[in-house]
């Protein structure tokens, strides 16, 4: 897979004499590039989390899906030249718009803690818990990305002096861009970066390059599950699954159905690619 090399452009010019809107709108194109390589495997997304970080003045960045009622880490980066590790997010925010939405929360729609301080019942939420006691911070900002099953994909920046805007671009317009290229993230990317931060990890031990089949069983498969996916990567369906490990259709329809909870994929297609290309380095 051709590789693609992410490059800080905050400072660039895009041209002699140009105004500081002109100079926001390359960096947003510049990084909307970055994310989009990143999504697709070509690059890391730590390395624009970092640079997403330097852009907005953001105290810290944290990327992550909340599903289950726990927050899965995907990516993180702190303010450049500060003495604190990254934050990795709690989803208490997202555990409490969990909470409090009925309806689906529009990709690209951006929430702040200030806002949410305002609505009846924050109060007593684990949100207000974590957030009350953080005098060193001004604000938190949410850009849902997605919201599907369940599951809310989160872009969480934190806030401790008054970022800089330009009113000829509201923050929303890339919060919608960044949102709408999650729709063609390659298949199975977050579980692929949840595997690469086991190996970080790990300590002296390697996770083989199987994945989600290997022997220390990152996703916690059980062993007819871990049957279900060897027959499934040979090219078999579910009837065929079902008369070669003597079981009923339904089954293993359900045994699938928690495969995918598991590995975070979102049916067959995502699956098999993950098991194939487990580091995605199938272009």
């Amino acid at each position: 897979m051709r590789r693609h090399v992410v490059r800080d452009r905050t400072d660039v010019v895009p041209f002699p004499n140009s105004t500081d809107t002109h100079n926001r709108i390359a960096r947003c194109f510049a990084l909307l590039n970055d994310w989009h390589a990143a999504i697709a495997g070509h690059a890391p997304l730590d390395d624009v989390i970092n640079i997403f970080t330097r852009q907005t003045s953001a105290r810290n960045i944290s990327f992550y899906r909340y599903k289950d009622g726990r927050s899965v880490h995907i990516a993180a980066a702190a303010r450049r030249g500060e003495s604190f590790a990254p934050e990795k997010s709690r989803g208490t925010l997202a555990m409490y718009l969990r909470a409090t939405r009925s309806e689906e929360i529009f990709p690209g729609t951006m929430m702040s803690l200030s806002d949410l301080r305002k609505e009846d019942g924050f109060a007593d939420s684990d949100a207000a818990a974590e957030w009350g006691p953080r005098d060193d911070i001004l604000n938190v900002v949410l850009i849902v990305l997605a919201d599907r099953s369940g599951e809310l994909d989160i872009i969480e920046m934190i806030f401790d002096t008054v970022p800089s805007l330009n009113p000829d671009i509201p923050p929303v317009l890339v919060s919608a861009a960044l949102a709408e290229a999650w729709k063609m993230r390659a298949p199975g990317l977050i579980t692929r970066i949840t595997l690469s931060n086991i190996r970080s990890r790990s300590s002296g031990s390697q996770v083989p390059s199987s994945g989600i089949l290997s022997s220390n069983n990152p996703c916690g498969l059980s062993r007819a599950e871990q049957r279900v996916c060897h027959l499934l990567v040979a090219g078999q369906k579910a009837k065929d699954i079902a008369e070669e490990l003597n079981l009923s259709v339904t089954t293993v329809r359900t045994h699938l159905g928690n495969i995918y909870s598991k590995t975070q994929t979102a049916g067959q297609v995502e699956l098999i690619a993950l098991i194939n290309d487990p580091d995605g380095m199938v272009a």
